[in-house]
């Protein structure tokens, strides 16, 4: 009977002790999925404070908006100003080199025009070097612009185009060259334009050849009345 009775109590135990492991592991399972949720909660809200963040920032109102200029807008502007000679488009890298003198491999962007009659000096030359190349570039500009302005006129509509011409640069980088009557009339508008600008038609006067044949070149004063 003893036996019997200290069998049960060691039965009543084991099964007691059961229990209450079987608890505890229940517990800690509820546990982690609980933290693990809080966890999954606050990643996606923070996802969501990030983004919220960012749109609001992207999506700023007051942020001015910008378009970056490139040779052709320049160079399109140009010709919307004033009524340009007949002209081809110089692209590849051996043209503008015997032609210009200019190294295309200097250059991040170009737009560059020439006249398609030898009887025509008008010339659009609008380059932005890539960087670095800044002084290499100004300098085959340079050799260009006084050979234009010392010994390549030798008609008079080259004459008068030669006497016009100017060379400069933008606040943006782009260095040009401009063999026209009105270069500098022209030279504002590269400076000034923006994309999307309308652009007004410049006034070129006509050019007075003499009693005698010899061209009469206007003035800078003359030219702007």
């Amino acid at each position: 009977m003893k036996k019997y009775l200290a069998a049960i109590a060691a039965i009543t135990m084991m099964t007691a002790a059961f229990t209450g492991c079987a608890g505890k592991n229940n517990n800690s399972s509820g546990s982690s999925s609980v933290n693990e949720s809080s966890s999954a909660a606050e990643s996606s809200s923070g996802a969501e404070s990030t983004t919220t963040s960012e749109n609001s920032s992207a999506a700023d109102p007051t942020a001015p908006e910008t378009t970056e200029r490139t040779a052709k807008d320049l160079a399109n502007a140009v010709f919307q100003s004033v009524d340009w000679v007949s002209a081809q488009e110089i692209s590849d890298a051996e043209t503008l080199d015997t032609m210009l003198g200019l190294d295309q491999s200097l250059l991040e962007d170009y737009a560059v025009y020439v006249p398609m009659m030898s009887v025509h000096l008008d010339e659009l030359i609008i380059v932005k070097p890539n960087p670095g190349s800044e002084p290499a570039v100004e300098d085959q500009l340079n050799s260009h612009f006084e050979y234009i302005k010392e010994g390549a006129a030798f008609y008079p509509a080259q004459e008068i185009a030669a006497a016009g011409a100017v060379m400069g640069k933008t606040d943006d980088g782009f260095y040009y060259v401009i063999v026209h009557q009105i270069g500098s009339e022209i030279a504002d508008v590269i400076r000034d334009y923006q994309p999307g600008d309308e652009v007004p038609k410049l006034e070129v006067p006509e050019a007075d050849h003499g009693d005698n044949g010899v061209t009469v070149v206007p003035t800078e004063e003359q030219q702007n009345g």
